[in-house]
Parts: C-alpha cells; structure tokens; sequence
C-alpha cells in the first residue's frame, strides 16, 4: 500500500538492505517521493472537511481510502477488490471490505473536483521550469491554452440493484475537463453520463480559472459554440477559439474583405470578419472566421475573438486547435494505462472519484515524464553525435517524444518488486518527505538521471497508415443516475400506492 507516516511506530532506523533495495528502484522512490510531497495525510484530510458535505469520518478516514485507491491504480491493474483485502490482511484498514465500497459511494462530487485542482496546484512547482510541455506558437506564448471537453465513464458493471438485468450499457458519472498544456487539469462533474457538457460550463470555467493563470485562450469543440459561451470565455482578458456551428450563423463583414491563403500542406485558409448571430440577438459577437479547406474531409472553420491577423496569424490559430486533439490522448491514457476502464466502485459518485484519482496519477507522471526528458538530454549530450536519423522528430518538444506508458509500465515493475521484498514498516524510513518544492524537484532529477531508460523513446511511424473509421455500434444505453433516480421514484409510488385507502 502507498506509504503513510502512521504505519511506522516510533523513530525508526533505514536498514542497510532497504537503502540498498530502494537504491536499485529508483521510479518506485521517484513516485513515493512526489506522492508524500503532494498528498500528505494532512492536506487530504483537508480537502474533506471543507468538500465533506453531509459525509463525515468514523473508522475509515478519506486519506485510507485515497491510499488504497491509488494502491489499486498503480499496482493491482485497477482491482479495487485486490487493494483492499491485502490491506485489510496487513491490517492497513481496520474496517470490511463492504465499509469502503460503502463509503466510496457516497462522497460528494465537489471532493473529487478539489483532489484534482489540490493535487495539481502541488504538483505544478515540480514540473521542470526549463522545458515545454507542449510546442505552443510563438504568437500566443502570451496566452495560457485551456482546453475544454467532456467524458462520459463507460463499462461500468450492473452490480447495483436498480440496475440488475437491465439491458444495454451503462455510463457513471460525466466530468468536464480543462487540459492546459502547460498546468495540467481540472475538472467539474455531474452525476448523470448522459449530461451536456453546456450543463457543467459554469462550474468548470471557476475551477479552471483558479487552476490556470490569465490571460488564457479558451479552445473547444462546436457544441461550445453559442452565443452564450463567448460571455463566460472572455471574462477579464481571456479570448477563445472554438469551431464554428452553422446554428449559430454568420454575416459577413463588407467593410473588411475576405482574406486567403495556403498552409504548408498546400491547403487554402480563408479568414473572414463579421458578426455571429442574428442582428435581433443582444448575444450577438463579432468574430474573426478561420476555414481550412479539406477537399477530401470535412472543412475545419473557427471562430474566434482575435481579430488581429498581423498579432495572432491564422495559421497558428490553426495549430493552438490541433492541440484540442491532446485532451483525447489525455483521455485515453488514463482509461488504458491508468486503469479507469476498470471501474472500482459502480455509484456515479465513485466513478468521477476514480476519474479524478486517474487524472492525478497523470499529471503526476508528467511531472516524472518532465524529469526523464531532462535525464535524456544530459545522457545524450555526454554521447557521442547520433546519426540524424536516430534523432527526435523535428518539431516535437523533448517531453512529448517520450511515452507516458512505457513510463509507467516500468515504474509498476518496480513498485511490485519493491512491495516483494520491504514491507512497509521497513521502507518508509527510507523515504523522507521533501521539505520543499526545490527539494523534491532536485531528488527527482538525480533519480531520473539513474532510472533514465532509452526503451522510454516513442516510436515514430515511417508509413502512416490510412484511417479507418471505426464501425457503429447499435444498442441502448443509460446512465447509472439516472436508473437510481427511476428506482427511487418507483419505490417512492410503490409506498404512496400501499398506504392509500
């Protein structure tokens, strides 16, 4: 289980053997190491007590159950039921299996948005200061890019009796997230899969501003494209870039005349000013429209509120969009890699709990990631010149050309190996929390340089292959809330109908 201060009674001596172990693993130290800097038992406790609602503690406390969750996602493959019976049989939990499913179920969803934005305002001072995450167009490095879009939780089991033998599938909680390329993410959440984004907007937009500084650029995708979005997007001095919806309508400027021209691809862009929305609409905009023409697919138009084509060149408003496609990738990662497709509890309230829980393990491997990419510049520059075909593709920023799954692939072996031969009360005092954020980083990079491992490069495609759409496939589908809700109302007939004369 992830190591905490109380397991360990009085001042206890390192062995020899544990240093010598832990010597030898040094991602296992790397993520204990950031772990106990950002999620001490303390500031998790915290979080609880100002998110808690009517939930409160009794024999289970919110950092157990935050422990062993992660416990679950890091070394267990996502099995909750594993976590929680070794710790039960170590005596790491002194309640039943039942009480943290239980309990897990019933924690509001403002907890599981303050995890994320808690965790990822900690782990935000770590990430290394002289690198990119992202390769950011030089016109907007003024700008901080906000991502926004949303994501149903899938696959999740009919174990709940209101949903027991009913067909088609079931979708938990829904978060909308806010991806900055350079700060991380940030979510809010509703309990119904099947929400609108539009629904969680007001929520996400206060949880995001207070994650990400200003000035920042909104990008989204066209179902953010209203008259009403551009309100929220350009509080203060923000702007936005969202992709153009033809229910909004657009009346051409005449006193500015279109403009075209090609990107490098040799594909036409045709930029054009004018107003969105009717004239009798007081919500109406006048926006700035990029189109790039797709002969072969489908036209990529843009709107935006910065209508300086000298500033802010369409071409790189453009690219700022393309990166709307890392948010996907974010998404993917912590489904497949980070184990959100096997969900531990089955409430709504669980599943956006573990989905946060998910996004924080992410952000914490990009911090590592951030280190490793410092580790192989310094080992690539004591090296010999490399063949110009073995180096990085032009373009990519050292961070992104590293894999965030091999990383973790690696960094699961060892936490397992670690876990196989210390027991807890033997490795713990040989992990000191960093008394500060340049403590931790400086630790971080010494490990990095040790563990450094050139298997972590992506592979780069020599031959794209052509895309394939993906078949559709039919069935029903619901939300987990929304069966509970049905439920709840049936029951509540069912006892109306029986005490009626």
């Amino acid at each position: 289980m992830i190591l905490r201060a109380k397991e360990v009674k009085g001042e206890a001596e390192a062995s020899p053997f544990a240093l010598e172990t832990l010597g030898r693993l040094p991602l296992a130290e790397g993520f204990y190491l950031l772990w106990a800097y950002i999620a001490p038992d303390d500031f998790l406790q915290a979080l609880f007590d100002e998110h808690r609602g009517r939930c409160y503690d009794d024999l289970l406390s919110f950092p157990e159950i935050i422990l062993v969750l992660a416990d679950a996602l890091t070394r267990y493959h996502g099995s909750g039921n594993r976590a929680i019976t070794k710790a039960i049989q170590r005596q790491q939990l002194s309640v039943q299996a039942r009480a943290v499913y239980g309990k897990l179920s019933r924690l509001p969803l403002p907890l599981a948005e303050a995890l994320l934005s808690g965790l990822t305002a900690r782990l935000r001072p770590l990430f290394p200061h002289a690198l990119f995450r992202s390769d950011i167009p030089a016109s907007l490095r003024g700008l901080n890019l906000v991502v926004l879009d949303g994501k149903k939780i899938k696959r999740v089991a009919k174990r709940l009796l209101a949903v027991r033998g009913r067909p088609g599938r079931l979708f938990g909680g829904k978060i909308l997230v806010a991806y900055s390329p350079a700060d991380g993410l940030a979510l809010a959440a509703d309990p119904d899969g099947e929400a609108n984004d539009i629904r969680l907007m007001p929520r996400a937009v206060v949880l995001a501003r207070a994650a990400v500084a200003g000035p920042r650029l909104w990008i989204a995708d066209r179902q953010f494209c209203d008259l009403d979005q551009p309100g929220r997007f350009t509080e203060g001095d923000d702007h936005y870039l969202v992709r153009f919806s033809q229910k909004c309508g657009f009346e051409a400027d005449p006193q500015r005349p279109r403009q075209e021209g090609v990107n490098e691809q040799g594909q036409a862009v045709v930029q054009e000013w004018g107003w969105m929305g009717s004239a009798n609409d007081p919500r109406r905009r006048y926006v700035r429209r990029i189109t790039l023409v797709r002969p072969a697919d489908e036209d990529v138009t843009l709107v935006t509120d910065l209508l300086d084509e000298h500033r802010h060149p369409a071409l790189d408003l453009l690219l700022a969009y393309l990166m709307r496609w890392q948010i996907e990738n974010v998404f993917q990662e912590i489904t497949e890699v980070f184990e959100l497709r096997h969900l531990i509890g089955t409430s709504p309230k669980a599943t956006v709990l573990q989905a946060s829980l998910c996004l924080v393990i992410y952000n914490l491997l990009q911090v590592i990631r951030g280190h490793a990419a410092l580790a192989a510049a310094k080992v690539e520059a004591q090296a010999a010149p490399e063949p110009k075909a073995a180096r990085a593709q032009p373009g990519v920023s050292p961070v992104q050309a590293l894999s965030s799954e091999k990383i973790f692939a690696d960094l699961h072996e060892e936490l397992i190996g670690l876990h196989r031969v210390l027991q807890p009360q033997e490795l713990l005092p040989c992990l000191p929390v960093p008394p500060s954020a340049d403590a931790a980083r400086h630790r971080l990079g010494q490990l990095l340089e040790r563990a450094w491992s050139a298997d972590w490069k992506k592979a780069t495609n020599k031959r794209r292959r052509p895309a394939k759409p993906h078949a559709k496939q039919s069935g029903a589908h619901t939300s987990v809330h929304k069966a509970l809700l049905e439920a709840r109302d049936a029951k509540q007939r069912g006892t109306k109908a029986i005490s009626s004369p």
